[in-house]
């Protein structure tokens, strides 16, 4: 593992390598035992989530999930979208992008505590507008009824 995110010091760049993949950058997070893998593949198999190549555990210590690096030269997180370019796409468009990833979480009875546009990310084509979302962040998300929220997160419950 090399070069660690600064922001979140849990978020490392790694390459992977092997005879029919050839130097692929990977990002690998450490994350603590809430993370919900299960949400994750199933979001990356309708390519709603970064891929998510294995993980690694070792006992006392965060497992490493290894997954699909999205390039901040094609991607930024939701926030920052909208912050700067938001006039790139059709907001009809985006809301419904965002609808379906909704969708696709109830469908299975899944809900994602953490579900905000810091936790999007978004790719656009200038030429024809459109839009393509993946949501990352799978700390806090499971089967509804059964995962928890830590609300002490969240300012605003008391």
């Amino acid at each position: 593992m090399s070069r660690p995110n600064d922001a979140y010091q849990r978020l490392f760049f790694a390459t992977l390598s092997s005879r029919s993949i050839p130097d692929l950058q990977v990002l690998v997070k450490l994350a603590p035992c809430s993370y919900s893998q299960d949400v994750h593949k199933h979001m990356a198999d309708i390519e709603l989530a970064p891929k998510l190549y294995g993980y690694a555990e070792v006992e006392g210590a965060p497992t490493a999930y290894v997954m699909e690096y999205l390039d901040p030269c094609a991607w930024e997180t939701l926030h920052q979208f909208l912050e700067s370019d938001a006039a790139a796409v059709d907001r009809t468009q985006l809301q419904e992008a965002l609808d379906s990833i909704i969708e696709k979480l109830e469908w299975k009875n899944y809900v994602h505590g953490d579900l905000r546009s810091n936790n999007i990310m978004i790719r656009t084509d200038v030429m024809d507008k459109s839009v393509e979302l993946k949501v990352v962040d799978f700390d806090w998300v499971g089967e509804a009824g059964q995962v928890c929220y830590l609300a002490e997160w969240n300012r605003e419950i008391q």
